[in-house]
């Protein structure tokens, strides 16, 4: 599909052309070319370096030294320059790499690429993820929008109990991440429909950008960089036909669609003749579940032949199993799978517990947090490290949460509370540990997960603020849920629809409210009264007024009056700060022209009261 193109300005705007491209992509088999162009759009510049910037690793830089400040405090117009020459002749940086510990004592490699490099990793991804979405296997949960690991036990616990599949063929892939194949790959995009060449050259660089590692730069032959930003999304493109070469065999088998209801007639059809079997994958973790032995060997072997003879790839012997869930536990995302009888009905079910490899190798960081408190001599050091021990814990309980795993959180609960008391005790020789126990209740640090225990726990107090330890078992374990297929976030349906299931409200794409006069406008104005412009009013401005404007609801922050591009203004309220902080979201306010004259006037009019004390705010600090 050619795109008739209109000028995308607004993040409203973007929205929509997305959701296009989803849309054609799903009912479908038409071709998309001029990509590019959209990429090229100054919105869809301003969202992908926005999503970079929101992004923790944005200050970790790569081999160029620059993290994503040394953008943000580039000129507007200059940065958007630059980004689009890049992408027209684009010669990406070899990535950084570093290895980062595992779970179970090794190390795995991580890619860095600079920060420029990124952002054209992001804006091929904003405009490819759609029409890749739109043909993705619906039970495939790894690294997609909307999905998570909960979905994928969800599934696998719901398929055991309603179809009585017991044997799964637990699958690992060797080195997966480095050992995809570059031209493959680049067959399998043309494949989906994304022909616009431009992007196919840019996705083939990206995978040719070579490795730094202790000023060396190797070949990147196969595979795609373990920590690029469009990594994830290409993986997941490339073991596509793999998901829908097994669901075939049963879940999406032609013969269920020569019927119009094809959801339960249709797989009533197919399940005469064929022998049920299900896919669920989590980027390069998957499990196939089906019904006797001899399918689950014969799938196995399907499965076999197709990564080696159609996507280069090749299953670990030592790590790929088929296993009778009856007899023997799977481990597949860090939980121990099995079926057993009801203790309710006279039937076999799937259950879910946390491996206690796994789960154990996780919380190992926080026991060594624990016991190096001990040293620590410093109030203020041991409360801020009780609160990142906390933030762990928590993190933890709320991924094994799903399962059942209150015994475990409990025992590990009190392992945790003696060595706190203990690190405690040599800490503070000769005093009862007693001293700082307090119960949960009574503590100051998150009192919303504290307010109905009376357990005792372990405590420091700083400045008479009581900070403590929490407990896994304070995180309620819960019913894993099913993934509902229609939730994307390129469909208006799929956005509500999310919002419903997760009770969590999406950031609300706004028209800007800013035309291009105004910063034409600000520069003009600087250039006559000193004679240069303002090294404040930068892309990072630009970026966080909309954001500002969002925020205060396009209402002024004084007046209180609905603001138009005729009369919006963006405040510095501090515009003393240095110029990495002056242009943060939470030192700019929106104000409409009247009042922000107002607040730069020697005189204020104290007519208006309500107005006049907060303009009065503003000017103080600008005076100060």
């Amino acid at each position: 599909m050619r795109d008739k193109r209109l000028p995308i300005k607004s993040e409203t705007q973007l929205r929509e052309k997305l959701d296009n491209l989803y849309e054609i992509s799903s009912n479908s088999n038409k071709p998309f070319f001029n990509l590019v162009e959209i990429m090229k759009e100054e919105q869809t510049i301003k969202t992908a370096i926005h999503n970079i910037k929101s992004n923790k690793g944005s200050f970790t830089h790569g081999i160029d030294k620059k993290d994503i400040n040394h953008f943000l405090q580039m000129e507007y117009g200059e940065l958007i320059k630059i980004i689009r020459e890049v992408i027209d002749n684009y010669k990406p940086a070899p990535v950084r790499r570093v290895w980062i510990p595992k779970s179970n004592g090794k190390k795995r490699p991580l890619g860095i690429p600079i920060i420029l490099d990124r952002i054209i990793q992001e804006l091929v991804r904003i405009v490819i993820e759609p029409i890749a979405e739109a043909k993705f296997f619906k039970h495939s949960y790894g690294f997609r929008p909307y999905r998570s690991a909960e979905h994928a036990i969800a599934r696998v616990i719901n398929i055991i109990r309603q179809s009585k599949t017991y044997y799964a063929v637990e699958g690992d892939i060797k080195s997966y991440f480095d050992n995809i194949n570059h031209n493959k790959l680049i067959n399998i995009l043309w494949g989906i429909g994304i022909r616009d060449k431009r992007i196919l050259t840019l996705v083939k660089k990206m995978l040719k950008a070579g490795i730094m590692e202790d000023g060396h730069i190797q070949k990147s032959d196969s595979g795609t960089p373990q920590g690029g930003i469009i990594s994830p999304l290409l993986a997941n493109i490339y073991l596509n036909s793999f998901d829908r070469l097994i669901a075939k065999e049963y879940e999406e088998h032609p013969a269920r669609y020569s019927l119009k209801d094809y959801k339960n007639k249709g797989i009533a059809k197919v399940k005469k003749r064929h022998e049920p079997c299900f896919l669920i994958r989590y980027a390069d973790d998957w499990i196939i579940l089906t019904k006797t032995k001899k399918n689950a060997e014969r799938l196995l072997l399907k499965t076999e032949k197709y990564y080696q003879h159609v996507l280069k790839i090749e299953l670990s012997k030592e790590k790929t199993f088929i296993t009778d869930l009856r007899e023997q536990r799977m481990t597949f995302l860090g939980f121990d799978i099995f079926a057993e009888k009801s203790r309710l009905k006279n039937s076999i079910v799937g259950k879910a517990v946390p491996n206690p490899i796994k789960f154990h190798a996780k919380t190992a960081n926080v026991k060594r947090k624990i016991r190096n408190i001990r040293f620590n001599t410093n109030p203020w050091d041991i409360a801020k490290e009780i609160e990142t021990i906390n933030m762990e814990l928590i993190g933890i309980s709320n991924y094994y949460k799903i399962a059942n795993s209150a015994k475990l959180f409990s025992k590990q609960d009190s392992m945790l509370y003696h060595s706190m008391c203990k690190s405690f005790s040599k800490l503070y020789k000769g005093r009862n540990y007693r001293e700082w126990l307090i119960p949960a209740n009574k503590l100051d640090n998150r009192t919303d997960r504290h307010k109905d225990s009376a357990a005792e726990r372990p405590y420091i107090e700083v400045d008479s603020v009581k900070i403590g330890l929490t407990k896994l078992s304070y995180t309620k374990c819960i019913k894993a849920l099913n993934f509902k297929p229609e939730m994307t976030p390129y469909t208006k349906h799929g956005r509500i629809l999310y919002e419903k299931e997760s009770e969590r409200k999406l950031k609300r794409a706004r028209p800007t409210i800013y035309d291009e006069s105004y910063m034409n406008n600000i520069v003009l104005r600087k250039l006559k009264h000193t004679g240069t412009s303002s090294d404040k009013y930068n892309f990072e401005f630009v970026l966080n007024r909309d954001y500002a404007c969002n925020r205060d609801k396009g209402k002024c922050k004084a007046c209180g009056r609905n603001v138009t591009s005729t009369i919006v203004h963006c405040h510095h309220i501090n515009p003393k700060l240095p110029i990495d902080k002056v242009n943060k979201l939470n030192n700019l306010a929106t104000l409409c022209k009247t009042c922000h004259s107002k607040i730069h006037m020697k005189e204020l009019d104290e007519k208006d009261v309500k107005v006049y004390k907060k303009l009065s705010k503003y000017r103080e600090i600008i005076n100060n």
